[in-house]
């Protein structure tokens, strides 16, 4: 024999349905999609092979930059020393 002094009741479920829309999650779908379609590479290694790269160009541009800025830098404390000891 079962003695239940309180009733518990199950929790309520729910369907939950997102209702806006996810533009990566739709970019990324197309890629899979042409990826999986050209068959020269699997999926994985050919997004692996893009991404290196990627990141590969955005490297080079900031040693770009950054060398840039050291030149201007550079050319910044030169006019200064020139005016402060020699002007």
């Amino acid at each position: 024999m079962k003695i239940v002094a309180f009733h518990t009741p199950r929790p309520r479920s729910f369907n939950y349905k997102p209702r806006f829309y996810d533009k990566r999650k739709e970019e990324m779908e197309e890629r899979l999609k042409k990826y999986a379609d050209s068959g020269e590479m699997e999926t994985t290694e050919r997004l692996r092979m893009d991404i290196k790269r990627n990141w590969k160009i955005k490297q080079d541009r900031s040693r770009t930059i950054s060398s840039r800025t050291f030149v201007i830098y550079l050319f910044v404390i030169s006019l200064l020393v020139y005016f402060i000891f020699f002007h």
